[in-house]
């Protein structure tokens, strides 16, 4: 309104000039000549800054042209500066804009045009500033919306990508990544319940709730890279299936299907040695004979560490001729190569087994038994380096703090007597342990506790309190 009612005077006065001149200027005149003729004594200067210097009338005249001239810019640059919004990604900014342009309304109003050129002249360079800084701010607000979407942070996402809306509402990518972080949420919570899914085995809920939020946003790489995961575990234990079927013929002497089957995991996985293998001997059954088929079979086994289907077939071959080397020295390496495998899994399944000292050093020794294997297949490999593994948790000491009166005399079975105190760390290797307080007069007390692996426990307090 003051800016409407300064455009409106300075129209009113451009109409009255004409006529004031006319009437005024011959008296001002001769005002100024009288002042000439005597002039008054100025009083002494009381300001502390210099005064500027008095304006001419065509300097005034001049300055106030200019502002009119700025001010009439000003209009035009603010209603561009409103339709960038510029209030939203720049409000600081266009708050001292606001200013500048407010000031110089109010120093044109009070006649002061030195002042509004200074005002309007600031408040167009930071208006002209902030229509160039538009185009950065497009660009910022953007990279950082899409930074925000892949990190899963549908917040920030949502107020960048308003930014670049709020500067160039039709802009494609920023409505399109707006879409996405609006549904951002639900996306995430579909890749929540895929990974639980998955963590658990449930493979086939997994690629449905993968599938579920690449339904939502196709562009979801998190999902996608999970759909291809899941979708070769299927593949994977798809091909182990059907390549134990396909030996599970062999066995049978079932060689038609045995190549059906062998044929059917090569097409999963074209580069499978043993497919091939599979094939080879099945294109090879009828022609070999029977104890050259067996040898070659329980060697395909053993490859695979199937050492139960090996040692069956070894003992099948020995019934029908116990003179055949080759399935004597099978029978054997098969039989230890089995036995080695039954320990291992045991110490894996059942790892609370290990805080014995007794077991815990049986597993150092069967691990080492385990590495000397000069064949070691994927399953070994995987067993030593998880029974290692095992063994290294249940052999790391965890502090245990014991508390006392200072009277109660402690001992820790398996460590030994610690005395009267009032509170002592030990180190205890995970396992059980049962721990004595006595002192005379009283009742002995006595507590049994187990260290955990990777678990802290409170303290234990060991002291008697019951007169005998």
């Amino acid at each position: 309104m003051v800016r409407t009612a300064i455009m409106a005077a300075i129209a009113a006065v451009s109409l009255l000039a004409v006529a004031v001149a006319f009437y005024w200027l011959p008296a001002r005149v001769e005002e100024e000549r009288a002042a000439n003729v005597a002039p008054a004594a100025a009083p002494p200067p009381v300001a502390v800054a210099p005064a500027l210097p008095a304006l001419t009338p065509e300097q005034e005249a001049a300055l106030k042209a200019e502002a009119e001239r700025l001010l009439a810019a000003l209009l035009t640059l603010e209603d561009q500066l409103t339709d960038l919004n510029v209030e939203v990604w720049a409000s600081e900014d266009w708050e001292r804009y606001r200013q500048f342009s407010d000031d110089g309304d109010n120093t044109f109003l009070a006649n002061d045009f030195r002042a509004a050129v200074a005002d309007y002249t600031a408040a167009t360079d930071l208006g002209l500033s902030l229509v160039a800084r538009a185009a950065d701010a497009v660009a910022s607000s953007l990279e950082a919306a899409q930074s925000a979407l892949v990190a899963g942070n549908a917040d920030l996402a949502r107020r960048q990508f308003d930014i670049v809306l709020a500067i160039e509402p039709d802009h494609a990518a920023a409505l399109a990544g707006r879409a996405r972080a609006e549904r951002l949420p639900e996306v995430l919570a579909h890749l929540q319940q895929a990974e639980e899914e998955r963590a658990r085995g449930e493979f086939d809920a997994a690629l449905a709730s993968y599938s579920a939020a690449l339904a939502i946003d196709p562009h979801w790489q998190a999902a996608s890279t999970g759909v291809a995961e899941v979708n070769r575990v299927l593949r994977d234990a798809e091909f182990e299936r059907v390549l134990s079927a396909g030996f599970t013929a062999l066995t049978s002497e079932d060689f038609v299907v045995a190549r059906e089957r062998f044929e059917a995991a090569l097409a999963l996985r074209p580069s499978s040695r043993e497919a091939q293998e599979g094939i080879a001997q099945a294109d090879e059954g009828v022609k070999l004979d029977k104890i050259e088929l067996a040898e070659a079979r329980a060697l395909a086994f053993e490859r695979r560490e199937l050492w139960d289907q090996a040692i069956a077939l070894y003992r099948s071959v020995l019934e029908s001729d116990p003179t055949l080397v080759f399935a004597q020295t099978g029978l054997e390496r098969a039989s230890a190569r089995a036995g080695l495998d039954a320990k291992m899994r045991n110490l894996i399944d059942n790892p609370n087994l290990l805080l014995g000292d007794t077991v815990l050093a049986d597993a150092r020794a069967l691990i080492a038994t385990a590495v000397a294997e000069e064949q070691r297949g994927a399953v070994l490999e995987g067993q030593i380096a998880t029974l290692t593994r095992l063994v290294e948790v249940a052999s790391a000491p965890i502090p245990v703090r014991l508390t006392s009166d200072q009277i109660t005399n402690v001992t820790l079975y398996r460590i030994g007597t610690l005395g009267a105190f009032d509170a002592r760390d030990v180190e205890l290797r995970p396992g059980t342990y049962t721990v004595i307080g006595s002192r005379d007069g009283y009742r002995d007390v006595r507590q049994t506790f187990t260290v955990r692996p990777g678990r802290n426990l409170p303290p234990i307090s060991v002291v008697c309190v019951e007169p005998i």
